[in-house]
């Protein structure tokens, strides 16, 4: 019994740890949801650009500016959608 709770427990802790962007790399709104929780700082860098919000950032670019919680500074939109490129790659527009 206790080996079962403790690999349950071990679940749950590993699913809470969401990783940062990597500082000074750009990102596609899409590559930074797939790393973390990062739909309300994108929601708040395209409200501070002053930039519409359509499907919810995943095809716009974001400038990693990093620190603990990992700031993003919106770049831009991807009219022809956005590339995700290998870890330690700026993604770039299509």
């Amino acid at each position: 019994m206790k080996s079962t709770t403790f690999a349950a427990l071990l679940v749950l802790a590993t699913g809470a740890i969401a990783r940062n962007c990597i500082p000074h790399l750009d990102y596609c709104g899409r590559t930074l949801l797939e790393i973390g929780n990062y739909q309300p700082q994108i929601d708040q860098a395209l409200h501070d650009a002053g930039a519409g919000e359509a499907n919810g950032g995943a095809d716009d670019r974001f400038h990693c500016v990093g620190g603990a919680k990992g700031v993003i500074t919106f770049l831009g939109f991807c009219t022809n959608g956005c590339r995700t490129n290998p870890t330690g790659v700026s993604d770039v527009c299509n």
